[in-house]
């Protein structure tokens, strides 16, 4: 994609100045629809705000800002695995691509103002996944968030592929806070060792959550005083998390912020996970408003 933007919209930044915690090189959106903050590292949105609304992403802040570490809020995109990497726990958690540069690809004005952006990311095999992949994230930005991924299995071998785009979603308190659409739905349990139940009734936070949803519907909302509607597609698994009080003293760019925010993730993991052949590519998409 070109470059076809308007001077001013897009500016570079770095997080020394937006944050006091120099160490990433940031990208500055402000339109007359919305601001939005972007780290190159792991192509990551740190903030989002539509013009007259509240911020739609949480940056912790306790968040660590420095180049191969990874930074707690906004979307980091974990692939190409989710979670724990199952055949080797020693790994690093979720993936590799959150903690690595990103190229900017791409950049244009739509016509009603919406801003999009291309971030490409490229990995060529090696120890930690052998397999080679690209993939690219379009994020567009305006009244509401817009994320585009689309994965190549650039092997000469088929490949496993796990992902999500682990969103971290303002709250004024998690414990009062209901997530809806997953009603009835099975999920997997990460704290009692993935065992399998049923969601009944809206999904509440009352003290450390972690579940994986898998074969989910399409669209939730996060019931808080200002609701996030959540609308994807292709994105088959949903992960639910908030770290609770006891958890959350352990995580050093958490502590007693915990309490105001709730990750509610959309993207490919365990059952879902995608299969891609040699030089097939696949692709999903995730629409955030509030």
């Amino acid at each position: 994609m070109s470059e076809h933007i308007q001077t001013g919209l897009i500016s570079y930044t770095d997080s020394g100045a937006l944050y006091g915690k120099p160490g990433l090189e940031l990208l500055l959106v402000q339109t007359p629809a919305c601001r939005a903050v972007i780290a190159t590292q792991g192509a990551q949105l740190l903030e989002f705000r539509a013009a007259g609304r509240e911020p739609l992403l949480w940056l912790s802040p306790k968040a660590q800002l420095e180049p191969g570490n990874p930074v707690r809020g906004g979307i980091p995109l974990c692939l190409p695995w989710f979670g724990i990497n199952r055949k080797d726990p020693a790994k690093p958690k979720h993936g590799l691509v959150r903690t690595e540069p990103w190229q900017r690809a791409g950049a244009r004005e739509l016509p009603d103002g919406e801003v999009e952006l291309v971030f490409t990311y490229s990995h060529g095999g090696s120890e930690l996944f052998p397999a080679p992949f690209s993939c690219e994230v379009t994020m567009g930005l305006g009244r509401e968030l817009r994320l585009q991924l689309q994965l190549r299995n650039l092997g000469e071998e088929s490949a496993e592929f796990s992902w999500a785009w682990h969103t971290y979603f303002p709250v004024d308190d998690v414990r009062a806070i209901e997530v809806r659409g997953l009603e009835g739905c099975e999920y997997l349990d990460n704290t009692r060792d993935l065992q399998r139940f049923p969601q009944e009734g809206a999904l509440t936070f009352p003290t450390e959550v972690d579940r994986v949803f898998e074969n989910a519907p399409a669209q939730q909302r996060i019931a808080t005083r200002a609701p996030i509607d959540t609308r994807s597609e292709n994105c088959h698994s949903v992960i639910a998390w908030n770290p609770g009080a006891e958890l959350a003293a352990t995580l050093a760019d958490v502590g007693e912020h915990y309490r105001e925010y709730v990750c509610v993730e959309h993207g490919n993991a365990f059952a879902n996970s995608w299969q891609l052949g040699a030089g097939e590519t696949a692709s999903a998409s995730l629409v955030l408003f509030r």
